[in-house]
């Protein structure tokens, strides 16, 4: 009779998106990159530059440590094991995702919602340059033109397309060393 009530029901396993991990985690950091930039672009832009730069700074050290919980997670999820591909494979799906939510927001932002963050990114840095006095006022100038051709050409669709392959790029190198980290191969079974 005590065996009618220790009887366990038998589970159903539900399947699992090999890509759900990193979906979920893709759209995380990409609207966390939208909060931020939206943060830094309305708010540390106008207190100073170097805090403008340093939140950007750690919007990215975010990022990586939200692409090592992803890959951690998958690795759980594949039973404590994960090889260095798939660790890698969930890492990239996060970057793309998340570049994308971020470049597509970057674009609407400064071409729509706020048109003019460009220039005050400008003057605040034209404001930081000039409070360094060891800085001649022909090196200013230079770094203003600079800024002023990067500004013109920030929006052409080949500048666009530069920037997204170049930050999937980098985000890539940072990924693959998480995935390295992160990596733990099944041991091997004596035969």
């Amino acid at each position: 009779m005590s065996e009618i009530f220790q009887t366990e029901m038998p589970t159903i396993e539900q399947p699992q998106n090999k890509y759900a991990i990193a979906i979920r985690y893709g759209l995380m950091v990409g609207f966390i990159s939208m909060f931020l930039t939206t943060i830094n672009y309305l708010y540390f832009l106008k207190i100073h530059f170097m805090l403008f730069s340093a939140t950007g700074i750690l919007g990215a050290i975010l990022s990586v440590i939200l692409y090592w919980v992803a890959a951690k997670k998958q690795r759980q999820l594949l039973g404590g094991y994960i090889s260095i591909k798939d660790a890698f494979q969930v890492i990239f799906v996060v970057i793309l995702i998340s570049l994308t939510i971020s470049s597509v927001y970057g674009l609407i932002y400064t071409k729509y919602i706020d048109p003019e963050c460009l220039v005050r990114m400008k003057e605040s840095m034209l404001h930081f340059f000039e409070g360094i006095k060891s800085m001649p006022q022909e090196s200013i100038d230079e770094q203003m033109k600079r800024m002023d051709e990067t500004i013109a050409s920030s929006q052409t669709p080949a500048k666009l397309l530069f920037s997204f392959a170049s930050a999937i790029i980098l985000s890539s190198i940072f990924g693959f060393i998480v995935a390295l980290i992160v990596k733990k191969e099944r041991p091997a079974i004596p035969q």
